[in-house]
């Protein structure tokens, strides 16, 4: 059994976490969408580094190849971090 000091540390506790969560999910959001930003642009940087390579005066099949499996990785962890998006920020959840 509580006493009464106790319990309203509780609903205090209770009362302030339930102010910040709104904040720290919206945050916790756009750190997720700056990954995926992060994701998008050096999936871009890798192209167009691929395309250097093939204009280089000496062609570097092995930087190529590298450079399209370094792109593949992205594009992976890209889709994961969109399905994670969708997953924890888009789809609707039903109350239980």
């Amino acid at each position: 059994m509580a006493n009464l000091r106790t319990k309203l540390l509780k609903c205090t506790e209770d009362a302030k976490k339930a102010l910040v969560t709104p904040f720290k999910v919206q945050k916790e959001k756009k750190q997720l969408e700056s990954f995926i930003l992060d994701r998008e642009q050096q999936i871009a940087e890798f192209e167009s580094d691929i395309e250097e390579l093939k204009a280089a005066d000496e062609l570097n099949i092995d930087r190529i190849i590298n450079k399209r499996d370094d792109i593949d990785i992205e594009k992976r962890r890209l889709k994961l971090a969109q399905e994670l998006m969708e997953e924890l920020f888009l789809k609707d959840v039903k109350d239980e």
